[in-house]
């Protein structure tokens, strides 16, 4: 991904493949919010707990709006996990690694494993580890022609899909 200016309103954005999907731009204002993937999932959690069920509403039409208004909320916390980080690589499957740039995990490396219920994981390495990790694997994979472009391997059980390390 590449900075860019973004015509008109003086503010820079990232161009490339995006955290929520390909092609989906991130902005510099998004990727200079809080990191706060924790503190979001503890709400989310607490939402989901709250989920508007039938029974609670006098009418379909309540309870449809009640359920519209508690899914907007919904999605706009699971978006908001990713605010303060960057998309470094998409490991398959719908889990990607993200870089943090703000707060006190600037720099590290984390996982998206939402895909499995799990959250926005740390995985324990600095961006310098998993950029040394990624040219490793790569010069490896041109050398011998061994996993181009993909794992070689699923993750195995307890084992989180990491980017190159």
């Amino acid at each position: 991904m590449t900075p860019v200016p973004v015509p008109g309103d003086g503010g820079r954005q990232w161009r490339g493949t995006g955290l929520a999907s390909p092609a989906q731009p991130t902005t510099a204002e998004f990727a200079g919010r809080p990191f706060r993937p924790e503190a979001l999932q503890r709400e989310l959690n607490e939402l989901e707990a709250r989920e508007p069920e039938r029974a609670a509403y006098p009418s379909e039409d309540a309870f449809r709006h009640a359920h519209r208004a508690w899914d907007a909320r919904y999605e706009a916390l699971f978006d908001a996990q990713e605010a303060g980080a960057v998309f470094l690589s998409a490991q398959g499957c719908g889990y990607t690694s993200l870089l943090v740039m703000t707060g006190p995990h600037r720099g590290t490396v984390w996982e998206d494993l939402r895909p499995m219920d799990r959250g926005i994981a740390p995985t324990g390495h600095d961006f310098a580890h998993w950029y040394r990790s990624w040219l490793t694997r790569t010069e490896h994979e041109l050398a011998t022609g061994v996993g181009l472009g993909r794992r070689d391997s699923p993750p195995r059980a307890g084992q989180t899909p990491t980017g190159p390390g």
